[in-house]
């Protein structure tokens, strides 16, 4: 279920839990058949609101925008000593047969590369031009450049390994908002068939337009406009 959806149907459950309290007078004849209904989706709610706040309220988290700003740096860096230890790697000075295989690394590598195989590439790559800092300073890859590459790494690793952590800690409670947000639903499509026999009555119409209005699901932007729930 994805998140704007999710979003949408937790403002759906907190709006219907405050309609139903506000017109339980207006359903008094009802209150039988409702209020289990009504008590089950309340307790639901209440076990939503703290999963919601930790799992969708942040739409972009701080690991996230830390770890793909440092990627972008790297790819730069990493394109920049790419191409001087291959600059190193062409010339006479070089007596090492394999080196151009060892650097033969460009953007379109590390841009296809998933976030594990973009790290060992840099790292490898630092590796291999530990010992050549005076060949590759010639061709503007300085040692500043190489600290930055270093501390830019650092900081991508432990923004994947936090990220990596966060989604399996979060993988549990993400399947119980599921859950509970699909039990609510049909909770009010059972609240909706009791409510129903208002629909074209002459003294509680208004209780049924009220209830369609509070138990509709409004999308957030880039979701269409709002429906009510069927």
């Amino acid at each position: 279920m994805e998140n704007n959806r999710m979003n949408s149907l937790v403002l759906r459950d907190k709006a219907t839990v405050e309609g139903l309290a506000d017109d339980k007078p207006h359903y008094e004849p009802l209150e039988e058949d409702i209020a289990p209904l009504r008590d089950e989706h309340a307790a639901n709610t209440l076990l939503i609101a703290p999963l919601a706040e930790t799992l969708l309220e942040t739409a972009t988290d701080d690991a996230t925008e830390q770890k793909t700003s440092s990627k972008k740096q790297l790819k730069n860096l990493g394109e920049r000593l790419a191409g001087a230890m291959q600059g190193y790697a062409a010339s006479k000075a070089n007596t090492d047969t394999d080196l151009p295989g060892k650097v033969n690394i460009n953007r379109t590598d590390l841009n296809e590369a998933d976030d594990a195989s973009f790290a060992t590439i840099l790292r490898n790559l630092l590796k291999v031009a530990e010992p050549f800092a005076t060949q590759v300073a010639k061709r503007e890859f300085s040692a500043e450049d190489r600290t930055e590459m270093e501390k830019l790494l650092d900081r991508f690793e432990k923004k994947q390994v936090k990220q990596q952590v966060n989604r399996t800690a979060g993988s549990t409670d993400l399947k119980k908002l599921e859950a509970l947000l699909r039990r609510n639903a049909s909770l009010i499509k059972e609240i909706r068939k009791q409510l129903k026999a208002y629909k074209n009555s002459k003294t509680k119409h208004a209780v049924w337009e009220r209830f369609v209005s509070y138990t509709k699901i409004i999308n957030r932007p880039g979701g269409g406009g709002s429906k009510p729930q069927p």
